[in-house]
């Protein structure tokens, strides 16, 4: 792990950057994680927080999911992949959407619609359907996970899943260590959030 402890995550594009990626229609299967040799396991996050449309099982595109599989193979002392969520149906976009857009309005009551929906889409891809432009869950090829222990147990990155705060963003330890964490608990912290990145960039993620 040090080797890959050590290397910094470099400055990223931005999150919409993904609308930038041509879309071609591929006839590839979809795999449940599930059913993954090695050291991938799931926990369907938002069907336990029963939100509508959401699987009790996570599935990815049999491309992603095989390069998860040589991720998980590639991790250090006897750690793990734990994926929350892969392919969501555009009813669970649409209310992980609307839902954090609710939350903003409510704290932010004088901010207008368009206000709204541009901080809500900093943390939430707006549900669609577009040919040319699709929310990226809604294809199978975007997936949400954590690391784990040999247990299965998630590792502390840092911030909760689905924490739509800044400290959330993948350097957001990088720079210095956020306000309000324990200075080991960052460094800890910074150190899995590379070992993450690294191992999933050699594998084309």
């Amino acid at each position: 792990m040090a080797g890959l402890s050590a290397r910094p995550i470099p400055p990223l594009r931005s999150t919409q950057g993904w609308r930038e990626v041509p879309i071609e229609p591929v006839a590839e299967p979809m795999v449940r994680v599930a059913e993954l040799a090695g050291r991938v396991l799931e926990e369907p996050a938002y069907h336990g927080m029963g939100l509508p449309g959401a699987e009790a099982a996570c599935w990815l595109r049999e491309e992603v999911a095989d390069r998860l599989t040589r991720v998980a193979a590639a991790l250090p002392g006897g750690m793990m992949l734990l994926v929350w969520d892969g392919w969501r149906a555009l009813e669970t976009q649409t209310a992980l959407f609307t839902g954090y857009a609710a939350e903003l309005t409510g704290a932010h009551p004088d901010w207008s619609r368009e206000a709204v929906e541009e901080a809500a889409a900093r943390f939430v891809s707006p549900p669609s359907t577009a040919p040319g432009c699709p929310s990226p869950h809604l294809t199978g090829g975007a997936v949400d996970l954590t690391l784990a222990d040999a247990d299965g147990r998630p590792l502390d990155l840092g911030t909760p899943f689905d924490a739509f705060v800044p400290e959330a963003g993948a350097r957001a330890l990088e720079d210095g260590r956020p306000p309000g964490i324990d200075p080991a608990a960052a460094a800890s912290a910074r150190e899995l959030r590379r070992t993450l990145f690294w191992t999933m960039h050699d594998q084309g993620f």
